[in-house]
């Protein structure tokens, strides 16, 4: 049975797909990992953000299943919101917040 998903996706995920939601079925019970890896095939650059060259989720990307932050691991019953980020990073180590503003 193919259950319906949607898909949030922010930053480069975002610019990979041109869009920040998408819905899509899967197959009832796929893990989170696998209904991203279906849309792959469908957008060809997202692949190499969310998955490394062994097909598994980037570390550095953050994975939530209706707003709560999971694992790839974890079934879809249909429904749910998944969303994708990158982690943000930045700034420099030892810089004050204040450091440069003045």
């Amino acid at each position: 049975m193919q259950v319906e998903v949607e898909f949030e996706f922010y930053a480069t995920l975002r610019d990979a797909v041109g869009e920040r939601t998408l819905t899509r079925t899967v197959p009832e019970g796929a893990t989170v990992t696998e209904a991203l890896r279906t849309l792959t095939g469908e957008y060809p650059s997202l692949g190499p953000l969310l998955f490394d060259g062994e097909g598994r989720l980037r570390p550095h990307v953050s994975v939530l299943v209706d707003g709560e932050r999971t694992e790839g691991g974890r079934s879809l019953a249909g429904g749910e919101t998944v969303g994708a980020a990158p982690a943000v990073a930045g700034g420099r180590d030892g810089a004050s917040s204040t450091e440069g503003a003045r």
